[in-house]
């Protein structure tokens, strides 16, 4: 029990510092994230929306996996499960679509599936996980 939840902890830090850090360089300077995918931000508009999504948002995320390591594991967990496992679908539904992407793309595949997969088995192994589920009757 204790090893799950150190486990957990550094995990959700991990997420944390990782996603800080894409909103950091993003608030700062939207251009920098998108220099990674050759995209040009050539309006206030577009950079208003990196900004937003890639800068906020993940400031978001960030502060909330950094509260969960340590109050919130379980709600943590389920978050970056649902965040990495959008990303893995999105990026497997565009191979489909419109075919092999560069390696950066791919090597982010990687590494979301790897968080996706990281997270769904520690909510699996969470002590407790296979309960059964409340019903009215045992409410």
């Amino acid at each position: 029990m204790k090893t799950h939840f150190q486990i957990s902890r550094i995990f959700l830090i991990l997420m944390g510092l990782s996603a800080l850090n894409i909103a950091l360089q993003a608030l700062a300077d939207p251009q920098t994230v998108m220099n990674f995918v050759d995209v040009e931000l050539g309006n206030v508009t577009a950079r208003n929306s990196i900004r937003a999504l890639y800068g906020g948002v993940n400031l978001a995320f960030a502060l909330f996996w950094l509260y969960a390591a340590f109050r919130a594991q379980r709600e943590g967990l389920i978050l970056g499960a649902l965040y990495t496992g959008g990303f893995v679908l999105g990026r497997l539904l565009s191979i489909a679509l419109d075919g092999m992407p560069g390696a950066f793309a791919m090597q982010w595949l990687v590494v979301e599936s790897v968080c996706a997969a990281g997270t769904v088995a520690l909510l699996a192994w969470a002590p407790g996980a296979r309960r059964e589920p409340k019903t009215m009757a045992t409410v």
